[in-house]
């Protein structure tokens, strides 16, 4: 298996990967940094420093689960779509594990992303709070290993919940619609009313990781013993 993420990992999309996921990363610090500067938006959106760390948080997960569909849309949905799927199952490889290559690339590349991007950003922001900024500071270091340990379990359940929108590219062979499932996903996990949200309540997220798991091995669990569609 490991042998066939690194093949994949070599067909040229490694370097795209990574300058996708380091704009990515610009982009969010960027807005939240614009964000900080604007003087009257700071006490509704931050009141605290604690709940600074909480928009970013849930920000890079967002962001992330969205940029999973984009690529389940181009290592798994395009190459069923462009026919090319037929190539690699003409190697002398499990079909089944050519296919779950790709979600492990896809699960693992959103898991690291998530973590990564969100101890990058939220340092910058708090750093630059510190030094010139004028939100609040209540976060003890204790609050913020608390915060960081949650942030890693949050990923976690991410990554397994950015495979739920393969379920819809496949049905419809489209890369529109698995993207567009992974906004709607995120939109209603994410949303926040009133101060609560349902990635709030650890199980809700843990529990469509493992759904998004389950669905992604029911799709192609006869991949080896059936034609392509």
């Amino acid at each position: 298996m490991l042998h066939l993420i690194k093949l994949e990992l070599m067909k040229g999309r490694k370097g795209s990967y990574l300058w996708g996921a380091i704009i990515t990363y610009a982009i969010i610090a960027g807005l939240m940094l614009l964000v900080l500067f604007v003087d009257n938006a700071l006490e509704e959106v931050f009141p605290n420093d604690v709940e600074l760390l909480t928009v970013i948080d849930t920000l890079t997960r967002i962001t992330f689960v969205i940029y999973a569909s984009v690529l389940l849309s181009r290592l798994i949905i395009r190459e069923y779509k462009d026919r090319t799927m037929e190539l690699l199952f003409t190697y002398p490889v499990s079909r089944k594990k050519i296919i779950f290559a790709k979600l492990i690339i896809v699960a693992v590349w959103t898991f690291i992303n998530i973590v990564v991007s969100n101890l990058l950003i939220s340092s910058l922001l708090l750093f630059v709070n510190r030094m010139v900024g004028d939100i609040p500071v209540v976060m003890t270091p204790e609050m913020l290993y608390q915060h960081y340990l949650k942030s890693v379990i949050q990923a976690l359940a991410a990554a397994g919940m950015s495979l739920l929108p393969l379920a819809v590219g496949i049905r419809w062979k489209s890369e529109a619609a698995t993207v567009v499932s992974s906004i709607v996903i995120v939109s209603v996990v994410s949303s926040n009313n009133m101060g609560f949200s349902l990635s709030s309540i650890i199980a809700i997220p843990l529990t469509l990781a493992v759904f998004g798991v389950l669905v992604a091995y029911l799709s192609f669990r006869n991949i080896d013993h059936t034609d392509i569609p």
